[in-house]
């Protein structure tokens, strides 16, 4: 990850840099993508990416959140 702090919730998110949508698809592909094997697995990669890159920073954050157990906004993702 490229963080300088670890994100927890309530935890003080000051000095975090890069954090971006691109931080957030691939932290959430990698987590997804776990569970899957063999031949299936560069398909499903490819469309875990697809999935992810296209939905609304509001939701990349949402799903984040869910998986990282932090309180990230898109107030705080970088451009």
């Amino acid at each position: 990850m490229y963080c300088n702090v670890e994100l927890f919730v309530g935890k003080n998110l000051k000095g975090m840099s890069n954090l971006t949508r691109d931080t957030l698809v691939k932290s959430i592909v990698a987590k997804e993508i776990v569970s899957c094997e063999g031949t299936e697995y560069v398909k499903k990669l490819k469309q875990l990416y697809h999935k992810w890159e296209h939905v609304s920073s509001y939701d990349l954050c949402k799903k984040y959140n869910e998986l990282e157990h932090t309180n990230v906004t898109v107030d705080l993702l970088t451009p």
